[in-house]
């Protein structure tokens, strides 16, 4: 088993769209309609958007017929580079208080658990993992943090749910040989942040793998 192989790989299926995704648009002081967007394939509604021009705790409000956002544009900008989800992304924690780029998420390796193993069959082992996500909601009373919480936690499931066209079927292997599966598995921890402006989860991410088996993308 390749340990770090199978954690940097899911790393990267969690980083992929729509977590993070990158486009450009024009942009037009007042107006909430993005314009000459580059690319539409990996957006999300609901999911919040940075970017020159594009006001704070925005979100993406609508893709079709046209690309909206859910505030009106703070600049007139051309071909704007806009970022969609997460504005930070590491495998290595950091104090949500004092992360100025949010949303934020961070995958951690936490355990293993060697499971029974029979005398005439390969052994198994479960990693662990979290993924610990925090969204601000700003100063506005009426905003809600755990709404965003909840379009970035429908990311999550978008991102790790396998493609119908997978070759392992409806089970993500992370493309690697050996992954049995990788699933959010088990309770989902969350902090709505009603007494305060930041809001988080704590997601358990689960993956099975052979035992002594090399792990290599397929």
């Amino acid at each position: 088993m390749n340990r770090e192989v199978i954690m940097s790989t899911l790393f990267n299926v969690l980083t992929a769209p729509p977590m993070v995704f990158g486009f450009t648009a024009d942009t037009t002081t007042g107006d909430v309609t993005l314009t000459a967007v580059s690319d539409t394939s990996g957006l999300m509604v609901g999911l919040p958007i940075n970017g020159d021009g594009i006001p704070d705790h925005a979100t993406l409000a609508t893709i079709t017929p046209t690309v909206t956002i859910s505030l009106p544009a703070t600049g007139d900008v051309t071909g704007s580079a806009i970022t969609q989800g997460f504005q930070t992304a590491s495998r290595r924690l950091a104090h949500a208080a004092e992360e100025a780029d949010m949303p934020a998420m961070y995958l951690l390796d936490i355990g293993e658990e060697h499971l029974p193993r029979q005398s005439n069959a390969p052994g198994q082992i479960v990693l662990s993992s979290e993924l610990w996500i925090f969204s601000d909601a700003g100063e506005d009373p009426d905003a809600v943090p755990a709404s965003a919480l909840n379009y970035l936690l429908d990311a999550v499931e978008a991102a790790i749910d396998p493609a119908f066209n997978n070759p392992g079927g409806l089970r993500q292997d992370l493309g690697l040989h050996g992954i049995i599966y990788a699933r959010i598995e088990g309770e989902v921890m969350k902090d709505p942040g009603h007494n305060g402006r930041i809001a988080g989860a704590i997601v358990p991410i689960k993956i099975r793998v052979g035992q002594g088996v090399t792990n290599y993308a397929y």
